[in-house]
């Protein structure tokens, strides 16, 4: 399995977690039941994803048809979550555990580890896509040395993703791979259950597709000149992508790492210069960056884009947070 980042700052936080794991199990204590098991019934094939996200696309390739849980809960976000024991514990009755990859969510290996899983029982979403298979692989910004210089060694191995773009989901072209590797990976595990599957995974899909059609038909009515947005972070490359807007700057290349004055500087002139009159921040990060922006622009700062996790409905699934993403961003552009 092939992942985007170092694994040396993860491996340590999951030696400290397996230690606390074992005393927890010594001491008697246990994670509070699940819904499913405080009634008295058990699931008997469990899959646990890392976020809300993969948790909800996991939802539209299965359906009913297995126990679905995540790690992060909706409204915390994956760059800054801080793995506990209680996760560890929660992995080590997973069936399959779901996390995207390219850098996204490593920690998962170390809760993995601390849980006593291997990397058999996880399926990485993003394993193997690019170019060829026909639709957009973004490549991320990489940071020359000197830039670097200004971020701990610590602190780009932990929230960097490794010079590429792991937010796939968000063109639904690349959340309907994801819907069918969850589905395929599932349907082997359990032959007996793999038509009620199928047919979980082709309602879902087709909800995707008419997401996707919806979609476009909204950016499509908006002159192409007119679609230009700023965002938090860099996670939108493939929703602009697929739907032909122009992201002008971001205020963070992801959450935790501050930028320069220099940076900043630059995104106010980019703003200025393309015309910009709205910036977006995103529902798990207030921006003092965005709100100088803001200041020296007069540009509006816009609540909230959804990019990593999701949020309250009806941006509590993946369908509802592309409608909600969507829905602002065409409203900016007004």
């Amino acid at each position: 399995m092939r992942l985007g980042i170092k694994r040396s700052v993860w491996t340590a936080v999951g030696a400290a977690i397996a230690s606390l794991v074992l005393v927890a199990g010594c001491n008697g204590s246990a994670a509070s039941p699940s819904p499913s098991e405080s009634a008295g019934t058990t699931a008997d094939y469990t899959v646990i994803a890392t976020t809300s996200v993969f948790a909800d696309l996991a939802q539209l390739a299965l359906g009913d048809n297995v126990t679905i849980e995540t790690i992060i809960p909706a409204g915390v976000d994956v760059h800054t979550f801080e793995p506990s024991p209680a996760d560890a514990q929660k992995l080590a009755s997973a069936d399959l555990i779901v996390m995207n990859g390219l850098g996204l969510d490593e920690w998962a290996l170390s809760l993995l580890e601390a849980a006593g899983k291997s990397e058999e029982d996880v399926l990485e979403l993003a394993e193997g896509i690019d170019e060829s298979n026909a639709w957009v692989y973004l490549e991320g910004e990489e940071h020359d040395e000197e830039e670097g210089e200004e971020h701990s060694e610590e602190e780009g191995e932990e929230h960097g993703h490794g010079g590429t773009d792991p937010h796939i989901w968000l063109d639904p072209k690349g959340a309907a791979i994801y819907v069918n590797r969850i589905a395929a990976r599932v349907a082997a595990e359990l032959p007996e259950r793999a038509a009620e599957i199928e047919s979980a995974r082709d309602a879902g899909l087709a909800e995707i597709a008419a997401l996707d059609e919806e979609l476009r038909v909204g950016f499509a009515a908006v002159e192409a000149s007119s679609r230009k947005i700023v965002t938090f972070h860099d996670a939108f490359g493939y929703f602009a992508r697929a739907y032909e807007i122009e992201i002008v700057g971001v205020a963070v290349e992801a959450p935790g790492q501050e930028p320069s004055a220099k940076e900043i500087a630059a995104l106010i002139d980019a703003i200025k210069a393309a015309g910009v009159t709205s910036v977006f921040s995103e529902a798990q990060f207030p921006s003092k960056v965005l709100d100088q922006v803001a200041a020296e622009t007069g540009a509006t700062v816009l609540e909230n884009l959804y990019s990593d996790a999701l949020g309250d409905a009806p941006a509590n699934s993946y369908l509802g947070a592309m409608r909600a993403n969507a829905s602002a961003i065409l409203a900016s552009f007004k």
